[in-house]
């Protein structure tokens, strides 16, 4: 055969095909098989610095398919955290001109969450262990410079936003398609409803939280979309899909989330979102209030042989309604113990990531259930209890406060915005965020990749909008 082509690209092609057949030989000399694949990682590192955003896309894609390696790492979805981290600091090294910094910093909503950084940095180093609160703080950092700096920049293109919804949806509509009909296989048992989620989803409050989740985009893309184009049908595929799959989660917090987001859509074009969430934060409060007057919440502890996993979904939905779901009871279980321990650490917490090493002293043996003994080391499973426990009652506040920025400012972004697609793109980041609200209510989400992302790239949507608007309104002026 005859090579054509150019001298360089000539050069190129022998020294990618000694460079392939060193690293066969050498894995199978040294019997390391993993030498392999170490071409296919340059070939891959060549078309990521081509154009830095194919890296970002690949991290979209990978996020609903990434499964836990080893129990310890999210593949391929941590590594590819870590590189467009990486790209997002020389991008910035090399484009600081061109990033409207003062601007971005300025934003009520970017303050927002960066106090709440800001808080993380200062409970880790007060911790009572600060080596796992460091390796919490490091891999926080993963989360925020991909999925909420990063995007902030790259969302400002209009392509951007519609390619990495585009490569999202598709990623999880195939992962649920395969549990779907895996699920049908056992006939949607309730008490099967595990194995068929493995390995991309460790339980099927993750499952149902991604799922309901991303419903708000796809009913945007349904609305941007021509009436019966390909991407108007696969939109429609897409909710009804969708829906089932949340049903059939088994999720109930996932159900109240799907319903949320439509409360959100409504409060919203009313401009009462503000008001919403006041007014959950009230009634929260005054529950918590009323639990706590002359031990009320004693009254209401389980009884320890009727608080049993359920086979069927019937017999679920009674059980959370007479308080004899194993669940529920256990929530109860680590709430008070949350609530007893922050009368000891309320300022700082114990430190990022360190719950479990320090929460059972704190428990009451008559909310014990079946599940105490927490193999799992799992937390609160309620991300304000999570904040309060683990960074005192600064970051409870700070995250509540972030959560009513983050509707009060979105909102008015919303009504602020005259283009159709940047309306419904900043409605429908909003329904997600309104969901992930109600998901995270009753468990630690925003720590995981599948969830936290989503939360982040929200947010840096409506923040990259608002920016976009704002230089738009001053070129006119």
């Amino acid at each position: 055969m005859i090579l054509k082509g150019s001298s360089f690209e000539i050069k190129l092609f022998i020294l990618g095909s000694v460079f392939f057949i060193s690293a066969l030989l050498l894995s199978v000399v040294f019997d390391i098989p993993y030498l392999m694949l170490l071409p296919f990682a340059v070939c891959i590192g060549f078309i990521f610095l081509k154009d830095i955003r194919y890296a970002f896309y690949a991290l979209i894609f990978a996020l609903p398919i990434s499964f836990q390696f080893l129990e310890k790492y999210d593949m391929p979805d941590e590594p590819l955290m870590i590189l467009n981290a990486a790209f997002f600091l020389f991008f910035c090294l090399f484009n600081y001109a061109k990033i409207a910094l003062k601007s971005i910093l300025l934003n009520p909503l970017f303050l927002a969450v960066l106090f709440t950084i800001i808080w993380l940095v200062i409970a880790v180093l007060l911790s009572e262990n600060i080596v796992l609160s460091s390796k919490f703080l490091l891999k926080k950092s993963w989360y925020i410079l991909p999925f909420l700096f990063y995007p902030i920049v790259l969302f400002q293109d209009k392509k951007v936003i519609i390619q990495s919804y585009q490569l999202l949806f598709f990623s999880l509509f195939s992962i649920v398609v395969i549990v779907l009909i895996r699920f049908s296989a056992v006939g949607f048992a309730f008490d099967k409803v595990h194995d068929p989620l493995q390995p991309f989803f460790q339980n099927h409050v993750m499952y149902g939280s991604m799922v309901s989740i991303l419903i708000p985009f796809i009913v945007g893309a349904l609305v941007l979309s021509r009436k019966l184009s390909v991407q108007w049908l696969i939109s429609i595929a897409g909710i009804v899909v969708f829906l089932v799959a949340v049903y059939f989660s088994y999720s109930r917090a996932a159900w109240m989330a799907v319903l949320f987001a439509g409360v959100c859509y409504i409060a919203v074009r009313f401009k009462m979102m503000h008001l919403v969430i006041l007014g959950f934060f009230v009634l929260v409060f005054s529950l918590v209030v009323w639990l706590a007057h002359n031990n009320t919440y004693l009254s209401y502890k389980p009884k320890f042989e009727k608080t049993i996993m359920h086979e069927s979904l019937e017999d679920h939905i009674m059980a959370t309604i007479q308080g004899t779901d194993i669940s529920s009871a256990e929530r109860y279980y680590r709430w008070i113990a949350a609530i007893r321990m922050s009368a000891d650490h309320p300022y700082v917490g114990v430190g990022p990531n360190n719950f479990y090493d320090f929460y059972k002293p704190y428990t009451i043996t008559s909310f014990k259930t079946w599940v105490s003994r927490n193999p799992e080391r799992s937390t609160t499973h309620n991300y304000f209890l999570f904040m309060l426990v683990e960074q005192g009652y600064p970051a409870m506040v700070l995250y509540a406060i972030l959560i009513f920025t983050i509707f009060f400012y979105g909102q008015k972004v919303y009504h602020q915005q005259t283009d159709r697609f940047h309306k419904i793109v900043v409605m429908s980041a909003l329904c997600c965020i309104a969901a992930i609200f109600i998901n995270n209510f009753f468990s630690e989400l925003l720590e995981t990749d599948k969830i936290g992302s989503l939360f982040y790239l929200s947010i840096a949507v409506i923040l990259a909008i608002d920016m976009k608007f704002k230089k738009a309104q001053k070129s006119i002026f």
